[in-house]
């Protein structure tokens, strides 16, 4: 072999063994552990309540703030009757309901109203009147919340 020949080998040689060490498997580096830095994430608020009757009450007139003037379940037969539904929780549109009857079978009057509460308590009031008098006797008025029995007030008419 002449001298070119060997300066070629030794620098293929030399070459090949830098080319194994320097592109040979690297280990990967292991991130450090960053979670202790960071600060914890706030959780997400609570979602409102869902919305419920919460009680269920009669009397004779009604306040400003819709609270009954005077509670009772007992009523004269020219009595505007009233009752205030309490309800709790949020719902974007729901639907309440009161049926009154008397005694027991015949209903007196059936009416509805569309409510959006935004949360915590809210009052609502359903009343009847009458032209004439009441009958005397058991009454009751029926609360449906969306359809499904919600609570109810048995009271009467003397």
């Amino acid at each position: 072999m002449n001298t070119n020949s060997r300066g070629l080998v030794a620098l293929s040689a030399i070459t090949g063994l830098l080319l194994t060490v320097g592109c040979g498997k690297k280990e990967a580096a292991v991130p450090a552990d960053t979670s202790a830095a960071l600060p914890a994430a706030a959780p997400p608020p609570a979602a409102p309540a869902a919305l419920r009757v919460t009680d269920v009450s009669t009397g004779k007139g009604l306040s400003a703030d819709k609270n009954l003037a005077t509670s009772t379940d007992t009523f004269g037969a020219r009595d505007t009757i009233y009752v205030l539904v309490k309800t709790e929780g949020a719902s974007k549109a729901s639907k309440l309901e009161a049926k009154w009857t008397y005694n027991g079978k015949q209903t007196v009057n059936e009416s509805t109203q569309n409510i959006a509460p935004t949360g915590g308590e809210s009052r609502n009031e359903f009343h009847i009147q009458k032209a004439g008098s009441w009958g005397k006797g058991p009454y009751k008025v029926e609360i449906m919340l969306d359809g499904s029995p919600a609570g109810s007030k048995d009271f009467t008419v003397k």
